[in-house]
């Protein structure tokens, strides 16, 4: 027999670490937009800066809300649509379908 002790990975508490881990990093990403959303209020409201810099300010506040939509597509296909894959296909199939009709409109 032997001695050597496995250890299996339960696969749900797997997904739950993952789900935790992502959604941590969401969290995080929509912090750092309200952070720069604020900033961009307070150069407004002071009426401080160029045109130039509050058009860059806002343009940071648009490629921070792509990244994190383009995050939160990464988590779905990760925790989701790879499990649903093997469960319901044809459901994960509409899903994703459905996601990229959003990310086009």
């Amino acid at each position: 027999m032997d001695d050597a002790i496995s250890i299996a990975i339960d696969p749900i508490h797997e997904h739950h670490a993952e789900r935790c881990d992502h959604n941590k990093r969401n969290l995080d990403r929509i912090r750092r937009i309200k952070g720069q959303l604020e900033s961009l209020e307070r150069l407004i409201a002071a009426d401080e800066g160029t045109c130039e810099e509050r058009v860059i300010r806002a343009r940071t506040v648009e490629k921070g809300v792509t990244s994190l939509i383009t995050h939160l597509v990464e988590c779905y296909i990760e925790n989701t649509a790879k499990h649903e894959m093997t469960t319901d296909p044809v459901k994960a199939a509409q899903d994703i379908s459905r996601i990229v009709q959003l990310l086009n409109k």
